[in-house]
């Protein structure tokens, strides 16, 4: 089949084709950095944490008797909580920590090695017991885990140093530096000091406070307001006090979850009842956690239908308004002994020569949007077998959008040349 009449046919409907041409290329654009996005979202969403999400439930403890107040009774109510809450049938272990996985946030520090002049490397830090490693399913890969006794022996440690300034000297660092022990995450550990053995060296602060690393912990992953998230210390002590309560982690058995779940407030007010409980598992805390991201999936997944569909139903009603306007010409050539196939292919032709037009200014435009993306909002890069994907996408669309117009052209009887229209 010539060119020639085809492209002189079109010429003659500049503004028509033009503007499903930029219909094509704006769908093509936008559809592909959409895309993007989702992947990415999704690549987040179900990226493991190194932890048993499924088996870990929350518990918080918001006190309200007076009696929480004082130092000591706060310390043995953490004790009965933690005793009470390991006898719970399903039940394999528990923490009493402030680190809660998958909340998008928590407390983070600056650190570097000791001695050195180098940039601090931010990090998450939390305080952890000895059975944080055990609660979380992790595993310690160099080192050790904490003690009991360590964990007695920092929180009294840390409660005295709370309770006033330490003393300074005359360039405003404290006379004797305080030093930790603390279990990191390897990532950390490669990040401070390279690839080489981590044990025993020792990180500091900007006060000048020493944390010897005792472990470290691998497959480590929370998300964070800032890019940490697979950097971590762990230091010993318990978490409880009047005003932020305490918070534990319990770990069930596989499959106990939701029977361990259902026995926890229960056992903790019968434990203690001047405070309130409440429960929630670490999948509802992740599903809250990306809930915008959720929201934000679906909307660009309807945006995407919806782009294609709009699209699609242009070129329904180009094509039907050119076969309906070029009625008596079909006619004619039918006549002349053009086959029904041919008139079915004029179609296509013409419609393949418009949507790769658009296409081309499509996968210009796609890169322009995406390099403005990755500039204001970080988005990732574009993938060249993603613009692929999405030109023969809108290729098929167009091609099946023209079908039904074209043959019904096709089907256009030669007597029509005879009549007036």
């Amino acid at each position: 089949m010539e060119l020639g009449p085809i492209v002189r046919a079109m010429g003659r409907n500049k503004m028509r084709i033009g503007l499903i041409v930029f219909e094509v290329a704006l769908t093509l654009a936008i559809v592909v950095n959409c895309i993007t996005m989702i992947a990415e979202a999704r690549t987040q969403m179900v990226h493991p944490s190194g932890f048993v999400d499924d088996d870990i439930v929350q518990v918080r403890s918001i006190p309200f008797d007076k009696a929480f107040r004082e130092d000591g009774y706060v310390d043995n109510s953490c004790r009965e909580d933690v005793a009470a809450l390991r006898a719970i049938p399903g039940v394999k272990a528990v923490t009493n920590t402030y680190f809660l996985p998958w909340a998008g946030g928590g407390s983070s520090t600056e650190l570097r090695p000791a001695g050195s002049r180098g940039e601090m490397l931010r990090t998450q830090i939390y305080n952890a017991d000895e059975g944080t490693v055990d609660t979380l399913g992790v595993h310690v890969v160099e080192g050790r885990n904490f003690t009991r006794e360590d964990v007695e022996r920092d929180h009294v440690r840390l409660r005295e140093l709370s309770k006033g300034p330490r003393e300074r000297g005359a360039d405003n660092r404290p006379k004797e530096r305080f030093t930790q022990d603390v279990v990191i995450t390897r990532a950390l550990g490669r990040l401070a000091f390279g690839d080489g053995p981590v044990l025993g060296k020792m990180l500091e602060d900007s006060d000048g406070d020493l944390y010897q690393v005792i472990g470290t912990i691998d497959n480590f992953y929370n998300p964070y307001g800032w890019p940490i998230h697979e950097y971590a210390v762990f230091y010993p002590n318990t978490s409880s006090s009047y005003d932020f309560g305490a918070q534990y982690l319990v770990r069930a058995e596989p499959g106990q979850a939701g029977a361990v779940r259902a026995a926890l407030e229960t056992r903790l007010l019968a434990v203690n009842n001047g405070r309130n409980v409440k429960v929630q598992s670490l999948e509802d805390v992740k599903r809250g956690y990306f809930a915008a991201q959720q929201v934000v999936v679906t909307m660009m997944s309807g945006v995407i239908v919806l782009l294609v569909l709009v699209t699609s139903l242009g070129i329904v009603g180009l094509t039907s308004f050119s076969v309906a306007e070029r009625t008596r010409q079909i006619g004619t050539r039918r006549a002349l002994g053009a086959r029904k196939i041919d008139i079915l292919a004029q179609f296509l032709l013409e419609n393949w020569l418009t949507t790769s037009m658009g296409l081309v200014l499509g996968v210009a435009l796609a890169y322009a949007l995406n390099v403005g993306l990755v500039t204001a909002v970080s988005a990732a890069k574009l993938s060249g077998l993603l613009v692929v994907s999405g030109v023969l996408l809108l290729w098929m669309a167009g091609l099946l959008a023209t079908l039904a117009p074209a043959l019904r052209a096709a089907r256009i009887s030669p007597a029509i040349a005879t009549r007036n229209v």
